[in-house]
């Protein structure tokens, strides 16, 4: 244990109400000393500032049994050393430190040689002539050295003397009446002693004992008797317990003298005196109980088990150790039991219901242990016939709601039915009504919650009631909107089909009527306002076309082209010093030269020297070192929730962690080069980090208050600066109403990027050359009902995008991997996490978690990790696959999983945890904000110790063990050591942690 720990044990200790032993005391100073230490001056002054205060307790409290020894050299310094015992001593202390409490109640030691026969006569003289101090504590010393002498008459009248007026000193006066009792017999001088002292001093309850245990001995039984009573048995010492049982014996009430003794038996300690009470109370209980024995003997041989129990149950109140007594009490229960046994079969072999035999059986369950087999088998056959029983009442009920179209009651039942009922009695019931149908084995509807799935179900029912009707108005958004639960359905295959055709000729008018307005601009006069408007009714062609088919689809997108390609301009493109500022802005050097090479005029020179000013200003970022160490002998302390930090964390890759401090400062840790960095700009402010590539410290941000502007920075300790900047709506087509999922940069160029666009029910993987002029080098299409994507691997470029049904890898041309697993692509992914420098996918499966390559075959699995059956992952979890751990994060607490061994870990406090992606290393970190430095600990190799581990759901739970792991997972007080701190004052310079 390190000083720090023992200071603050000794701070517990002073605080505390309760006064532990001397030797714990003198333990406590010896570790607080910091004499032989290597410590700072400030610590050193804490420590012998503790330490005094700690001899002052011991002196107040234990003074009597040591003395103080002046040290040598210096009249300040004393040595404090124990009276009995020479070898122990509390370490040297400041005499002008000590209280004068502890001094006073200090004791000390008088050394005096043998006396011999001719002085003996001339001491006796000399003790005869001592008098009493008016100090209880020396008037005590003086009375221990008469008796020393045998002078028990001086001794005697010093003791009888003492009168204390102070809490303080009533451990001299226990002593005194001790001394007087034990050593001298003189109970009625200390009877007279104690009742002497003040009143209120009186009431202690060691005071009281000492005195009733006074009167005990001098004979006065009754007040010694009513003291013992006023007073709690549990208080009371071992021998002062032998005394009032005594007492109690000798009053006839055996009862509370067999008490007495048991209690006394609690307690530490030997008790020489009443050695014969026990058998003598135990002789008197057993005299008392005996007639009711053998009155409950007759009662049971005329087979009166009634009275025979009443009987003895009163013979054991009387004596709990009569062995005969219990002996027949236990005959007498195993003859009521059989009766009862029997009575119930015969209740069991006449009752009707399944309810009543069920509780009839757990009954004689507990009753009938030989035959438990037999019960057990009639147990399960009972409620297998009550479950039938139950689930025909269901079916019945189930037909006549669905012949009254009371369609939430039948969802109910339906619910009722998929968790209670066989997996045929479910199919049953779902033949009852077509509506019933789509909710067999329904996926999408499985990840809502009860009362959601039923709202969307319900939807559904009331779209094909209206679309039978013929009230067809809205219903196209709602079908959409109700895909991603039931389009594995054929009744809705069907009502989409439907609406389909509707939808789509309506989209037919509306594609004819736009060509027939593109056809309409050939004749327009000014054909750069032609070429325009051509242009804004080509992007509103792409809604209505969106619903026809593909090859349609292209007809009439191909049409549209030729229709623009005639309104365009032959003339070349000129270019000019805008676009040599544009492709600036775009990040593209190349393009920038080739123009200044163009560009020679002496006017244009200036207005490009001017943009690069300008670029230079815009794209520039200050970077600011920050010490970072690294620290094994860092306390890491997961229990407490930190004081709110000014640093919030934006991101990770396999190497960096990025936080971001104010609006307009990001602080870059690279675990790699342990090194940490404070990057500034005002272009920082509502960026969101979208992409990076590690190995080139490249970051790929997005404005998160416009969603449309994109910056493109390095954020390294040799270079820092934004390289692009541009705006997607610029540069990417898109539908009205679009959304892009995901924005990826190119390992290889510098202006190519990966937009992920979903449209409607499709998405498209679009890889754009971003330049003055942009252009499409890659599309990737696919219908989607939900869409997450993730990048794959950065070098070569690899990708993986998952709906609920398809899983698509796709490379950087994108085109999926030759070979991919046709199994593994036609199922949605549960993904975990991604190990992008391995480009492989950990995905949850039932019950075990498989290790994916880019063609979706598991290179590896986990096939004890029951617990991810029932897990669903909304944020992809860091991964150490050296360890086979994934950190993941249950409302607001943190908690490891371990997919070997199935177990996790305690819930913890994660805010000065820090982590890269996978594969993750883990990182305590403490950051000192006003010295612009960090301490960074790996734990990673540390985590089966730092915190305890527990299998939350074991292999071949039910249901319940199921539904009991997700209430364990999400009880954030549940297998947990955060707990809040207390309340301190904060110390400057350590007042931000991560």
């Amino acid at each position: 244990m390190s000083w720090q720990l023992h200071v603050k044990a000794a701070e517990s200790v002073l605080r505390s109400a309760r006064i532990p032993s001397s030797p714990e005391l003198i333990s406590l100073i010896k570790r607080v000393n910091p004499t032989c230490l290597q410590l700072p001056e400030s610590d050193r002054e804490y420590g012998y500032r503790i330490k005094n205060q700690l001899q002052n307790l011991l002196l107040e409290t234990y003074g009597e049994t040591f003395h103080l020894a002046p040290h040598p050299c210096n009249a300040d310094i004393i040595l404090i050393k124990h009276n009995a015992l020479p070898s122990i001593d509390a370490c040297h202390a400041d005499l002008n430190a000590l209280s004068m409490k502890a001094l006073d109640t200090v004791g000390s030691i008088h050394s005096a040689p043998a006396p011999s026969p001719t002085n003996v006569e001339a001491k006796r003289a000399k003790s005869r002539k001592r008098t009493a101090s008016g100090s209880p504590k020396e008037a005590l010393r003086n009375a221990e050295l008469l008796l020393e002498q045998y002078e028990y008459p001086q001794a005697e009248e010093l003791l009888a003397n003492i009168r204390i007026a102070a809490p303080g000193d009533l451990p001299t006066l226990i002593k005194a009446a001790r001394m007087l009792t034990e050593q001298m017999g003189a109970y009625q001088r200390a009877i007279e002693v104690l009742l002497a002292q003040p009143r209120h001093l009186l009431k202690d309850k060691v005071v009281r004992e000492l005195l009733a245990m006074t009167y005990y001995g001098n004979g006065l039984i009754a007040e010694a008797r009513a003291l013992f009573e006023s007073a709690e048995p549990g208080d009371l010492e071992k021998n002062s317990l032998y005394a009032y049982a005594d007492i109690s014996f000798k009053d006839g009430n055996l009862s509370l003298a067999y008490y007495l003794l048991k209690v006394a038996d609690e307690k530490e300690g030997f008790v020489t005196t009443h050695t014969s009470l026990r058998k003598e109370i135990e002789a008197a209980m057993l005299e008392e109980a005996e007639p009711y024995l053998q009155k409950a003997e007759a009662a049971f041989a005329c087979n009166d088990l009634s009275q025979a129990q009443s009987l003895l149950q009163r013979a054991l109140s009387l004596y709990p150790n009569f062995k005969k007594a219990r002996e027949l009490a236990g005959e007498v229960e195993a003859r009521r039991s059989g009766a009862e046994v029997e009575r119930l079969w015969e209740r069991f072999g006449s009752s009707e219901t399944a309810t009543e035999k069920l509780d009839l059986l757990a009954q004689l369950l507990e009753r009938d242990k030989e035959r438990g087999e037999q019960i057990r088998d009639l147990m399960a056959r009972e409620r297998n016939r009550q479950k039938k029983e139950a689930v025909e009442d269901r079916l019945d009920t189930l037909r006549a709601l669905a012949a009254q179209e009371r369609w939430e009651e039948s969802y109910h039942n339906l619910l009722w039915l998929s968790r209670q009922g066989e997996e045929a009695d479910y199919h049953r019931a779902c033949a009852i009504s077509p509506y019933f149908s789509v909710l067999c084995h329904n996926k999408g509807l499985r990840k809502l919650a009860d009362g959601d799935a039923m709202k969307q179900w319900l939807r559904f029912v009331r779209l094909r009631r209206q679309v039978q009707q013929g009230q067809v108005e809205g219903c196209w958004e709602t079908v959409q909107d109700l895909q991603q639960y039931f389009h594995c359905s054929p009744l809705f295959k069907e009502l989409y089909d439907t609406l389909l055709e509707l939808e789509s000729a309506k989209a037919r008018r509306e594609a004819e009527q736009l060509f027939s307005l593109l056809d309409e601009l050939d004749q327009w006069e000014e054909k750069r306002d032609a070429l325009a408007t051509a242009r804004k009714l080509y992007a509103q062609l792409q809604k209505p076309l969106a619903l026809l088919p593909a090859a349609e689809r292209a007809a009439y997108k191909e049409e549209a082209k030729r229709a623009i390609y005639r309104l365009e301009p032959e003339t070349e493109c000129e270019w000019g010093p805008l676009d040599y500022r544009d492709a600036l802005l775009l990040g593209n050097s190349t393009k920038a030269a080739q123009l200044r090479e163009t560009l020679t005029s002496p006017w244009m020179a200036q207005f490009l020297d001017k943009y690069d000013d300008e670029v230079a200003q815009m794209f520039a970022i200050s970077a600011e070192a920050i010490p970072m160490t690294v620290s094994p002998d860092l306390v890491v302390d997961l229990s407490w929730e930190s004081a709110p930090s000014r640093l919030d964390k934006m991101c990770s890759s396999d190497r960096h962690v990025l936080l971001r401090e104010d609006e307009e400062t990001i602080i870059v840790l690279n675990m790699w080069r342990m090194s940490a960095t404070r990057y500034r700009s005002p272009n920082f402010k509502d960026l969101d980090v979208m992409d990076c590539l590690p190995d080139k410290d490249v970051f790929l941000l997005a404005n998160s208050r416009t969603n449309n502007t994109m910056w493109r920075a390095k954020l390294s300790e040799m270079a820092s600066r934004f390289t692009a900047v541009f705006d997607l709506n610029q540069h990417f087509n898109y539908q009205e109403g679009a959304s892009f999922e995901g924005i990826f940069m190119s390992g290889s160029k510098d202006n190519s990027y990966y937009a992920v666009i979903r449209e409607g029910n499709n998405f498209r993987v679009v890889k754009q050359s971003i330049d003055l002029v942009s252009s499409v080098v890659r599309t990737y299409e696919a219908p989607c009902e939900s869409l997450d994507a993730f990048r794959l691997s950065y070098q070569p470029d690899r990708f993986v995008a998952t709906t609920d049904c398809y899983t698509h890898v796709l490379e950087s041309n994108l085109e999926p991997p030759r070979g991919c697993s046709r199994v593994g692509a036609t199922q949605g992914l549960n993904c975990l996490g991604i190990d992008a420098g391995r480009s492989q996918i950990y995905a949850l499966g039932d019950g075990i978690v498989n290790v994916l390559n880019p063609k979706l075959r598991a290179v590896k699995q986990y096939l004890d990790a029951e617990s991810v059956a029932h897990m669903s992952i909304t944020v992809l979890a860091g991964i150490c696959p050296e360890k086979d751990v994934a950190l993941l994060n249950v409302n607001g607490r943190n908690l490891f999983y371990n997919m070997k061994t199935n177990k996790f870990s305690q819930k913890f406090c994660g805010k000065r945890v820090l982590s890269t992606e996978t594969p993750s290393r883990w990182y305590y970190t403490e950051f000192d904000a006003a010295n612009l430095a960090v301490k960074v600990k790996d734990i990673t190799d540390e985590l089966d110790t730092l915190l305890e581990w527990q299998v939350f759901l074991a292999a071949g739970g039910d249901k319940s063990a199921a539904i009991e792991f997700v209430e364990k997972l999400e009880d954030p007080e549940f297998f947990s050591i955060v707990q809040s701190p207390p309340p301190r004052e904060d110390t400057p310079g350590h007042d931000t942690h991560c």
